[in-house]
């Protein structure tokens, strides 16, 4: 079975590949169809963002489609949790910054937000899925993942998913570049269980 997947994160249609890994799935990408990207105007409802990702591609393939969405929740701060990288910015243009400017903000910010509360902060990845299939109707799923967020940023960032090197995950209590190949899983099990779930897969 082959699937669409509404992003043009680098990062994150990798993190898919990997969790799909030997299921019979194959993740791929707007570009490795020919599909020129879309750029989707996000609000606060993860539900109707990562369905409004998946339909920015709806008649571009005969292909299900899949769009995600993803909120950080720190209990205690007055942000909007869905607007993880907006809040960062700050009204900023993105589109006149560059991905690395982008990263850096987004690490200033939560680094920030980390101190306010003493050095960390408990917080929650919670993830949504929208599964357009061929015949117009959607599918969703959910995941949720919580973590302690740092004002220390343990190895290297990766530019397009930066606030991975500021968190301990809750199921391993390591940073994630502390993780081995089997505790990277273990973190992102809620996230595949969610995937499989929605695809149909055991």
């Amino acid at each position: 079975m082959r699937i669409l997947i509404a992003t043009n994160n680098p990062s994150k249609l990798e993190r898919v590949r990997q969790l799909l890994a030997g299921t019979g799935i194959e993740a791929l990408s707007p570009a490795d169809l020919g599909i020129p990207a879309v750029d989707v105007e996000e609000g606060n409802d993860l539900d109707q963002n990562a369905e409004a990702k998946a339909k920015a591609y709806a008649g571009k393939t005969d292909l299900p489609i899949l769009g995600m969405d993803t909120a950080f929740v720190i209990p205690g701060e007055n942000i909007e949790p869905a607007m993880v990288k907006r809040n960062a910015l700050d009204g900023r243009d993105e589109s006149s910054m560059t991905c690395d400017e982008i990263a850096n903000a987004m690490v200033e910010f939560y680094r920030k937000i980390a101190a306010r509360h003493g050095g960390t902060a408990k917080a929650l990845w919670k993830d949504v899925f929208a599964l357009i299939l061929p015949d117009g109707s959607v599918k969703r799923e959910y995941g949720e993942r919580p973590v302690t967020l740092t004002g220390e940023v343990r190895g290297k960032v990766d530019p397009h998913l930066p606030l991975r090197s500021m968190y301990i995950v809750e199921s391993t209590g390591k940073y994630t570049a502390d993780h081995t190949p089997e505790e990277h899983l273990i973190e992102l099990r809620p996230y595949q269980d969610a995937l499989k779930r929605l695809l149909g897969i055991g």
